[in-house]
């Protein structure tokens, strides 16, 4: 009989990274939410800078835990240099050194309609002084 190997996807989160601890936890808090969920067998993040593991460790990491597929999400607002050059780069990178793992990249947060509404909730919460 032959064994059917099971397929694991990883969801590598990617960020920037801040010497300040409370906005690293704050990213921390986001990926447990996520792994919490179940949806993707791992869930990483990988940080640009200031912190580790580094993306590229991330994700050396995923594919140690047996990720044969790994969907890398920029976690950022606006499309700057890091968005546009630096993180294709380091995915493309990781493409050349795991030739046979897939790897899809995701557009970044700030391409989504859904940040209008929660800038317009935030706004709503400071008029009423209600918190969000």
């Amino acid at each position: 009989m032959m064994k059917v190997l099971e397929k694991k996807t990883a969801l590598l989160v990617m960020v920037h990274g801040s010497p300040r601890p409370i906005a690293n936890a704050d990213m921390h808090r986001v990926t447990e939410v996520v792994r919490e969920r179940g949806v993707y067998d791992l869930v990483e993040a990988g940080f640009m800078e200031c912190n580790e593991p580094t993306i590229p460790d991330a994700i050396d990491s995923c594919i140690a835990q047996g990720a044969d597929e790994v969907i890398a999400v920029p976690f950022f607002l606006h499309t700057g240099t890091h968005v546009a050059d630096d993180l294709p780069t380091l995915i493309e990178e990781a493409m050349r050194r795991h030739p046979d793992v897939k790897f899809r990249m995701g557009d970044y947060l700030g391409r989504s309609e859904r940040l209008t509404d929660i800038l317009s909730d935030r706004t709503i919460a400071a008029e009423t002084g209600a918190s969000s």
